[in-house]
């Protein structure tokens, strides 16, 4: 699939940028430049320097004007990304977006009113792990500017490094700051990285800083030769498996749930957003946890978990809807399982309801009217809604929210059964840590 990234030279836009590269042609890089300083959308430190580093990664890029203005600069990104799929023939777009709802909703509208893919790769990762991932992997990232107390003039074009990570650490744990910069607090510059076919060197450099704010503006740059590397063998120890699964002789173990993937493909871009923020939630409650593709699951590994839970997928993707078949031991199996968006759909499906257009992005205050296990007692519930579709309350199934045209959570009468169609790994994710314990 052709993809067009958003990108800033931040280490999110780069990393989600490699990311789409393992499996997709990124055909396009898509920079916007705002004349506002404050851009509540865009990344704006350094942002005219994006020319080298498109052509250190040897990838087109396109760059759009915008005024910045709030909520109108979306007009903007909209028209930026009708470019570039009329120039590069994209059919979807690629961000770094980690925590933002503010901004990961707004790009999925733009993309889902264009009938593109939109993948947020690094959406819900644990940011600690994830700067240290980008230590291990060969990313050399700078500091280009500070936005928040405590950040000093020290941290001006300093580099990444795992001292500065610690101390990101614990500015997480005093001030409640987000380490990788995701509320604001500060900004990044990538001047090289494994995929990089030149690294960046910085020439000359200005910087300034005052009430904790600043910024590391580079004036001048050059491209020069690097050597290929090898990743490590300290590296590859590891990171034996990407994918983080459980070895086989631990799956004995009490509590170790199996996450079912229903996106289009096995081990595709999707499952970044949807499938691994549930696992990192669960793990992060001490939960263990498994990855299998719906096209894979075989009776053994549903009778090796204690509980299953069926992810979401992107909102083009509806392809698990076609196979239904696969999920036939959904009726008999006893033990607890839990459906999240379009994991709700297909319970509901199986048993006999329909899956129906009902499109929703963005947080919403929603009611819970019946009082159960997974959800507690009835009242009002902030969500997070990203679907195309819901599904109908068919017979034997219990109303916990919403509507029975358009449900927003259920129970099975009799079996531990459950479907939501909000993603609580964005919000509420109480809810994943009482189905584990059901």
């Amino acid at each position: 699939m052709k993809l067009g990234v958003l990108f800033s030279g931040g280490k999110d836009s780069v990393f989600a940028c490699r990311l789409a590269m393992e499996k997709n042609q990124v055909a396009c890089l898509i920079t916007l430049v705002s004349e506002n300083p404050d851009s509540y959308m865009f990344h704006t430190p350094n942002i005219r320097r994006t020319g080298l580093q498109a052509k250190a990664m040897g990838i087109p890029l396109l760059t759009w004007p915008t005024r910045g203005i709030k909520e109108e600069e979306l007009q903007d990104l909209s028209a930026a990304i009708v470019a570039a799929r009329e120039r590069y023939g994209i059919r979807g777009i690629v961000t770094g977006a980690i925590e933002s709802v503010y901004q990961a909703a707004r790009v999925q509208r733009i993309c889902r009113n264009q009938d593109l893919w939109c993948f947020n790769p690094l959406w819900q990762t644990n940011q600690i792990d994830y700067l240290r991932r980008l230590l291990k992997e060969d990313f050399f990232v700078i500091i280009s500017g500070v936005y928040a107390y405590p950040f000093d003039a020290s941290w001006l074009g300093a580099e990444l490094t795992e001292e500065r990570i610690q101390m990101l650490e614990q500015l997480q744990q005093k001030y409640k700051i987000n380490p990788s910069g995701e509320g604001g607090e500060l900004e990044t510059f990538v001047l090289d990285g494994p995929f990089f076919q030149k690294r960046i060197e910085i020439l000359k450099a200005s910087q300034s800083y005052a009430n904790y704010r600043g910024q590391f503006v580079i004036e001048d740059m050059q491209l020069v030769e690097k050597q290929v590397r090898e990743m490590s063998a300290e590296i590859k120890r590891e990171y034996p498996d990407k994918k983080g699964q459980i070895p086989k002789e631990m799956m004995h173990r009490r509590g170790c749930i199996l996450l079912v993937d229903l996106c289009f493909e096995k081990d595709s871009l999707s499952q970044y957003e949807f499938v691994h923020p549930i696992r990192y939630a669960l793990q992060n409650a001490g939960i263990l946890c498994n990855i299998l593709h719906y096209t894979e699951v075989k009776p053994q590994d549903l009778a090796s978990h204690d509980k299953i839970i069926l992810c979401g997928t992107s909102l083009l993707d509806n392809v698990y809807a076609e196979h239904l078949e696969l999920f036939s031991w959904i009726k008999d199996l006893k033990k607890p399982i839990l459906g999240i968006c379009a994991g709700m759909q297909v319970i509901g499906a199986v048993y006999g309801g329909s899956i129906v257009p009902n499109q929703a992005i963005g947080l919403e205050e929603i009611e819970v009217t019946m009082n159960s296990l997974l959800l507690g007692e009835p009242r009002q519930i902030e969500v997070y809604h990203l679907h195309n579709y819901a599904v109908t309350l068919p017979e034997g199934l219990s109303l916990l929210a919403g509507r029975i045209d358009a449900v927003e959570a259920f129970r099975h009468c009799t079996h531990p059964t459950y479907g939501i169609l909000f993603h609580p790994e964005v919000r509420s994710r109480w809810i994943l840590e009482r189905f584990a314990y059901l």
